[in-house]
């Protein structure tokens, strides 16, 4: 299943969700034809983001490399010079399909409203909660296919977070690909598997994405890359290119990039979801850190598996501009061809400060204040804080993608000001997008959550 012609197409689709409207809090600049495609800033009337992103359909990469990010400033901070997924691949179990190097440049249909007129046409305003790919749609029974048109790339605004869409084709393959945004400085970068006809998918399979991080923290060359092992206290410091497999799940090991003379960067994050999948002789690898050479953004291989050879050959790392490779994976088991698989990192800052939190009620001007649930995404369980302004008796409730409440959260009086810790159990819930719903007499707010199993 090698490439067919590279398509430069662009589109973008949304419905409405729960979560009421919320347009355009950002400003964005887009020229389809352009690299980079366009630029984001957001929230639009004090940026604590700012950044360039390229459309799949002109990526960089031998198979291009998806939803492209390039600049990414963090209050102000570079943080990232550039970040992709220039390789991606697929094996099957014996008597299956073989095994493919697939492609991240190919756009293909999905719903979404919002879009604008040309020549920006390539990206759509979303209203939240409203953009629908092959992955939501088989989440929610459906047996693959295209749930609409756009070609692009989509934002969606949840006013704590800005979302940026895309959809991907690889032969059968229907690959989604998101950038999380959020206020506090975490990024999460999201990559989802799933198929649009069975040809293959029906036999079990192993997909593969690497994404390539070229942290950039202040500009500096003076970077230091950090591998951070909880379970026995240890920490290395690497001072040459190197592979490297998380090994035990168990014990909880990341890594971080860190500039040396600010002492900012930030942590890589393994998610649940990424860690059930181990490495194998296929997949070769979880972590590669390898000291940055402009223009190599990909292996140059045409073999399905990713051949590390090519790119780490023992140079030195410490102190120097490093480019972080890590690898998401999905087992997608025999007999259930319309699965979708979430995965990807969380990416979490560190030495940029954080706000102090005001504590007293009248430092609520909303009325309320419902905080982003810890951790999210999250598997099986997470926690939502909230408190209101006035005494007053609430709910809280979790809704699916359809609308409909799958649980009550809580249920009584809220005392003015007081905290309330409450836990989401999604142990009996299917992967997926869900909103918690805050109400009350006088007050009404919503926020995501994501499980991922």
């Amino acid at each position: 299943m090698r490439r067919a012609s590279p398509r430069l197409l662009a589109a973008l689709v949304l419905a409405c969700g729960l979560v009421a409207p919320v347009r355009a809090q950002y400003d964005a600049t887009v020229d389809c034809a352009a690299t980079p495609t366009g630029h984001v800033e957001w929230p639009a009337d004090d940026p604590v983001w700012t950044f360039d992103f390229v459309r799949p359909g002109n990526s960089v990469g031998v198979d291009g490399s998806g939803l492209e990010l390039r600049d990414v400033y963090y209050r102000g901070h570079l943080v990232l010079r550039q970040a992709h997924v220039p390789v991606i691949n697929v094996e099957y179990d014996p008597g299956g399909c073989s095994c493919f190097r697939d492609w991240n440049d190919e756009e293909t249909g999905f719903a979404t409203d919002g879009i604008r007129p040309a020549p920006q046409s390539c990206f759509a305003d979303a209203t939240p909660g409203a953009v629908q790919t092959t992955c939501d749609t088989n989440q929610q029974g459906g047996q693959g296919g295209n749930p609409g048109s756009f070609e692009g790339v989509a934002a969606e605004d949840y006013g704590d977070e800005l979302v940026l869409t895309t959809h991907m084709e690889a032969g059968w393959y229907r690959y989604r690909m998101k950038w999380h945004f959020y206020l506090d400085g975490r990024i999460w970068p999201e990559y989802s598997y799933s198929a649009a006809s069975a040809i293959c998918t029906q036999y079990g399979h192993r997909h593969h994405a690497y994404w390539r991080f070229d942290f950039d923290i202040e500009g500096s060359d003076g970077e230091r890359v950090h591998e951070i092992n909880p379970a026995d206290g240890t920490t290395l410091t690497f001072t040459t290119e190197e592979t490297r497999t998380w090994g035990d799940p168990e014990d909880g090991v990341y890594w971080e990039v860190k500039d040396d003379a600010t002492g900012r960067g930030y942590e890589i994050r393994p998610s649940s979801a990424d860690l059930e999948l181990p490495v194998d002789a296929f997949s070769k690898l979880d972590a590669m850190v390898l000291r940055y050479h402009e223009g190599e953004v990909d292996d140059g291989s045409p073999d399905c598996a990713i051949n590390p050879a090519a790119l780490v050959n023992g140079e030195g790392v410490e102190g120097t501009d490093v480019v972080f490779w890590y690898r998401t994976g999905a087992l997608h088991p025999a007999g259930n061809p319309w699965q979708c698989d979430i995965v990807g990192p969380m990416l979490v800052p560190l030495g940029f400060g954080t706000a102090t939190e005001p504590d007293a009620p009248d430092a609520m001007p909303a009325g309320y204040e419902l905080e982003r649930a810890q951790p999210n995404p999250f598997n099986p369980t997470t926690t939502v804080r909230f408190r209101v302004a006035e005494p007053q008796r609430v709910t809280l409730a979790l809704y699916d993608a359809l609308g409909r409440r799958v649980a009550t959260l809580y249920e009584g009086y809220a005392e003015a000001g007081r905290r309330e810790s409450v836990r989401v159990d999604g142990s009996g819930l299917p992967s997926g997008t869900y909103t918690v719903v805050l109400e009350g007499e006088t007050v009404r707010g919503t926020t995501r959550v994501v499980l991922i199993r």
